[in-house]
């Protein structure tokens, strides 16, 4: 049964149109009248039956149907002719870092000018048959992309007291759910923490020589290392992005399989139990991603797995600080410096075993931060994995990497 009827250009609902006056569908442009009957709402019918079979509300409630309506007509008597109001629309999310490109929203209102408090517009949306939408990313979604949004109970909508106040109250409790573009900030509904409190995500490469198709055709794509977010960026070849929740192109082995290439300093707790502590989904890409001792190897998954370790310095209860490691299918190795605060370790890979003096002066000071590893064109790759930079000449030398934070 149709609920929403337009007259004179306006959209009304059954409850304001009189008995033999004619509207117009908003759906198909037929016309149709209002109507009353037992244990039936009031509402519109088509004076031609073939037109209502093709015109159907495609499964919508009733009571969320009549609800819709009753909010679009308290759109139109609000904003009038400085907004165009329409309803079941999609919003362009496109340039949003979410995982879709439009929402749909109940109602709409779009403001020909920019609006002081709303912004773009205002949407509506009827919580009735859309219960199983994320409130909380839907309402980040809107305002990211420069819209206010309220959520209103269907039933609150059918009262006979209803009109745009109920929805503007929304917006002035305190309590309310009602999120304008003037009060309410995009990054403070999401369930990643870096957006949450840095205002942006933190992304983060995941390696593709970790890819498990190879190097062909290979999907360049980030991901939010964030606690609590999931979001992947896709580059595409013009330049742009694609933003999506779905790990189809990232690595498809386990957790386990990165037990040897990641070195901690701390190892008396079990893998999959540390890995945990660090991130509590999307494991294996955000490790991946932001480990520093993870790069390109020739061994069979292709990254480093650390076998044989020397320790090189220890603190006073002799536990080890400053450890070297060697690749198990490479000659690279790597040096670890767990000295100070915790997450202020320094992690150097070398293409060989380092030709340094092993002295207090090493292990005291601050290492430069650089973008190579340190080469020996003999030993493995005459490039830099990292940057591609090229050894002019056999005696060139690229300078080690290190992921140094200074205390």
């Amino acid at each position: 049964m149709p609920f929403r009827g337009r007259l004179d250009g306006h959209p009304v609902v059954p409850a304001i149109v009189d008995d033999g006056e004619a509207v117009t569908c908003p759906v198909c442009g037929d016309t149709m009248y209002p109507r009353s009957a037992p244990g039936k709402a009031r509402h519109f019918y088509h004076v031609s039956d073939a037109a209502g079979q093709r015109c159907s509300s495609g499964g919508e409630s009733e009571a969320h149907a009549r609800a819709v309506a009753r909010v679009e007509v308290a759109l139109h008597q609000q904003f009038g002719e400085s907004a165009r109001i329409e309803t079941e629309v999609d919003v362009d999310v496109s340039e949003v870092p979410t995982p879709v490109t439009e929402r749909r929203t109940d109602a709409l209102a779009t403001f020909i000018d920019w609006n002081p408090y709303f912004g773009e517009g205002l949407a509506v949306e009827v919580q009735h048959s859309h219960e199983d939408k994320d409130v909380q990313q839907v309402t980040h979604d809107y305002l990211a992309a420069g819209y206010s949004v309220v959520w209103i109970r269907a039933a609150t909508v059918l009262l006979d007291t209803f009109d745009y106040d109920t929805i503007g109250a929304e917006f002035e409790r305190d309590d309310g759910s009602g999120y304008s573009q003037r009060t309410s900030k995009a990054h403070q509904y999401t369930n990643c923490q870096s957006l949450l409190y840095s205002g942006e995500h933190a992304w983060e490469r995941v390696p593709p020589y970790a890819h498990p198709r190879g190097q062909d055709d290979l999907i360049t794509y980030d991901i939010c290392a964030g606690q609590g977010c999931e979001l992947r960026r896709v580059h595409k070849p013009d330049g742009s992005y694609t933003f999506t929740e779905s790990d189809e192109y990232g690595p498809d082995f386990p957790l386990k399989a990165l037990k040897n290439a990641i070195v901690r300093e701390y190892d008396h707790e079990p893998f999959w139990k540390w890995a945990g502590s660090q991130y509590h989904s999307a494991q294996v890409e955000k490790l991946l991603a932001t480990r520093p001792e993870i790069d390109r190897c020739w061994g069979p998954k292709g990254f480093h797995e650390w076998g044989r370790r020397e320790t090189l310095w220890t603190n006073h209860s002799d536990q080890p600080l400053i450890e070297l490691h060697e690749c198990m299918y490479c000659p690279v190795q790597l040096v670890t410096n767990h000295r100070g605060r915790s997450g202020h370790s320094t992690f150097c890979l070398y293409g060989r075993e380092p030709d340094i003096d092993w002295d207090d002066v090493y292990f005291q000071a601050s290492p430069p931060e650089c973008d190579h590893y340190l080469y020996d064109e003999d030993a493995i790759e005459d490039y830099c994995p990292k940057c591609g930079a090229t050894m002019e000449t056999p005696d060139t030398t690229l300078r080690d990497h290190t992921s140094w934070i200074p205390p």
